[in-house]
């Protein structure tokens, strides 16, 4: 939750009075971190409310009635992912997935952008194919978890909660533009792609590591080998990322080829 609001001091103090309404509704806060400036407070507070259907607008609303006019703007963000947990030690963030709990390492940009100019820099285009096996083991991977969910989930609700993780992981802001099976076509689409962020100033990269992933995960959901194309890229002038699968007649494990 990202809460902005005016400083009244000393009669207000918007921190606190934050606190008090969590202490309230028995809600134990994770995390809160809170800026100053021009008289302006920004808070940030990480809570876990999974499980508790209607609480989160109960705490939007009395936010609203106590701050009142001070209140400038307040932001609730979800990750999407049922489970979801910040831990404050060891590995900050966790997922419960199927009751099998993932510790997340997350790597920055920049160390994407390190790992993938290396790779480039010592196998030429070999790096970008080496690259797409990665990508394609990861999705697999995800995909064979994605098999394990239990209830009557069809494909695309799956693709969505694996999307849902990939969203909390800061991948980017995945679409699922188009799912014809029949058809044997699959469009994705990706907005702030955090391979073409890492890696645009790269000449001649393509987003290799994100395409073998979404073949992976693809080719594992629906039992069928495929391919897959980036149609359209953020870095060439496009306002997505755009990938396109097709997934094959023939039926087997996956597909193992860029």
């Amino acid at each position: 939750m990202y809460i902005v609001s005016k400083i009244e001091l000393p009669d207000f103090s918007p921190t606190a009075e934050i606190i008090k309404i969590f202490n309230r509704k028995g809600i134990l806060l994770l995390n809160i971190t809170s800026h100053q400036k021009d008289y302006v407070t920004h808070d940030f507070v990480i809570a876990d409310l999974t499980g508790k259907d209607g609480l989160k607008e109960e705490i939007l609303k009395e936010i609203r009635e106590c701050f009142g006019q001070r209140l400038i703007s307040v932001d609730c963000i979800d990750t999407g992912v049922p489970g979801f947990i910040y831990n404050v030690r060891g590995f900050p963030l966790i997922f419960n997935f199927s009751e099998n709990y993932y510790p997340v390492a997350a790597l920055s940009i920049q160390t994407w952008k390190t790992l993938f100019q290396g790779l480039i820099k010592r196998f030429g285009a070999g790096g970008m194919t080496l690259l797409w096996f990665m990508g394609n083991d990861a999705g697999e991977g995800k995909g064979l978890d994605l098999l394990k969910l239990k209830g009557s989930l069809n494909n695309a609700e799956k693709i969505k909660i694996a999307f849902a993780r990939l969203q909390s992981f800061g991948w980017g802001i995945f679409e699922l533009a188009e799912c014809d099976d029949k058809n044997n076509r699959i469009v994705i689409r990706v907005g702030e792609n955090f391979e073409e962020i890492a890696a645009k100033e790269i000449k001649g990269y393509q987003n290799s590591f994100l395409r073998g992933f979404l073949v992976g995960l693809i080719s594992v959901l629906f039992n069928s080998p495929c391919r897959g194309i980036e149609t359209k890229c953020v870095n060439k002038g496009d306002p997505y990322c755009e990938f396109v699968i097709r997934l094959s007649h023939l039926k087997g494990s996956g597909c193992r080829s860029p």
